[in-house]
């Protein structure tokens, strides 16, 4: 009972969001990944248990919803922050979020994530930074069902295409092609189409 207390400030601030669908994405993902035995396999259930679990969900939530501009929204706003346990300060949101639905965020410690554009369906992992490469500005465009693997760090105005996985702790800073696999630093392509191969990434890479 305490917990559905707790939450209520985050239910009643998802059905007012006009970005509750991509939250039902959102849950529908994790819910998927670490299928939980729930009580009721409802949306405000799911809610209230990935709040509890798994704080990093907290990030990208307050993320989805973004900011109030009435008086009502900002005091759910305010009262979720301080009656649930806070969003971890490790994982970082670059605003405005431009993430498609059905994202998921491993945990969260050391990540950032400030990209231009990121499609439906991708999956990050701790420690990855997703940003600018230098003063010069240019974040990356991720396409959908990508798979950045812990430690990598994917930076400049580069394009990652769709169904790519960016190998753990690689360095990606050209163009990756759709249905490739990237490893070490620099990234090479390591899988093409699901067969190995030894390529350097090109910045003109399709």
């Amino acid at each position: 009972m305490i917990k559905k207390i707790r939450a209520l400030p985050h239910v009643l601030l998802y059905r007012r969001s006009s970005n509750k669908a991509v939250i039902e994405r959102d849950m529908f993902r994790w819910y998927q990944v670490y299928k939980p035995k729930l009580p009721k396999n409802s949306v405000s259930e799911t809610l209230i248990w990935l709040l509890e679990a798994h704080p990093e969900f907290g990030n990208l939530f307050y993320a989805r919803i973004g900011r109030f501009s009435g008086i009502r929204g900002r005091l759910l706003l305010f009262l979720a922050k301080i009656l649930h346990k806070p969003p971890r300060e490790t994982l970082r949101f670059a605003e405005p979020i431009n993430i498609g639905p059905g994202f998921f965020g491993r945990t969260g410690f050391g990540t950032i994530i400030a990209a231009e554009k990121i499609g439906e369906n991708c999956w990050v992992n701790p420690g990855v930074a997703i940003g600018y490469k230098d003063e010069k500005g240019g974040m990356p465009l991720i396409g959908d069902n990508v798979y950045i693997g812990a430690g990598a760090k994917v930076l400049g105005p580069i394009t990652i295409g769709d169904n790519a996985v960016i190998g753990a702790n690689a360095g990606v800073t050209r163009d990756v092609p759709p249905n490739c696999t990237v490893g070490g630093v620099p990234a090479r392509i390591i899988k093409r189409d699901g067969m190995k191969v030894k390529e350097r990434l090109s910045a003109s890479n399709p």
